[in-house]
C-alpha cells in the first residue's frame, strides 16, 4: 500500500510545533516523514522538511569516499612509498574517492527523493493563510489515521484535519 499524506493546519507556529512533539512522543500515530508548510507575511511559501538533497548527498558521499580511499591506499602500502610518493598516492586516492563518492551521493539523494513537498506546499499555498503553517504527514493507511490523529490532536485544536488526495 502506498504511503498517503495528511494535511493539518493550526492556528500558530507554537501550537504545530507542540502537536508535533505529542505525536513523536506518544508513538500513536506512524508516520514515515513530516513536513512543515508555512506561508509568510511577504506572501512567501516556505517548506521544511526531512528531505535530502542532492548538496547534502554529494557532500556527505564525497567526504566518505575521500576518506575510505585514503584509508585503502594507506592499507595497501602507500606510507611505504620513499619521498612525497607517499603524500602524492593518498592526495589522489582522496580525491578520485571524493569525486566517486559525492557522484554517488548526489545520485542516491536523488532516488530517495520520492515525495515532492515543496510541490505540494506550491499546491498548498492558496489554502494557507499566514501565520496558519500546516503540517503534512505521510502515513500507510490514511482512514485509520485520520480518525487517530484528529482524536489525539484535540487538545491541540487543529483548524483541518484531513487526507490530500493525489492529483
Amino acid at each position: 500500500m502506498m504511503n498517503e499524506m495528511i494535511l493539518i493546519v493550526f492556528s500558530s507556529r507554537g501550537t504545530l510545533t507542540r502537536a508535533l512533539d505529542h505525536l513523536s512522543a506518544s508513538g500513536a500515530i506512524e508516520f514515515q516523514r513530516a513536513a512543515i508548510v508555512a506561508r509568510a507575511q511577504s506572501g512567501e511559501v516556505v517548506t521544511l522538511d526531512d528531505k535530502i538533497g542532492p548538496d547534502e548527498g554529494g557532500i556527505t558521499g564525497g567526504t566518505l569516499g575521500a576518506a575510505l580511499a585514503a584509508f585503502g591506499v594507506a592499507q595497501l602500502g602507500a606510507l611505504a612509498l620513499p619521498g612525497i610518493g607517499a603524500v602524492i598516492a593518498l592526495g589522489s586516492a582522496a580525491l578520485a574517492g571524493a569525486f566517486i563518492g559525492g557522484l554517488t551521493g548526489r545520485a542516491a539523494a536523488n532516488l530517495l527523493d520520492s515525495a515532492d513537498t515543496e510541490a505540494l506546499g506550491v499546491r498548498l499555498a492558496d489554502r494557507l493563510e499566514a501565520g496558519h503553517p500546516a503540517l503534512i504527514l505521510s502515513v500507510k493507511d490514511g482512514r485509520e489515521a485520520l480518525d487517530a490523529l484528529r482524536v489525539e490532536l484535540e487538545p491541540f485544536r487543529p483548524e483541518l484535519v484531513e487526507r490530500l488526495r493525489g492529483d
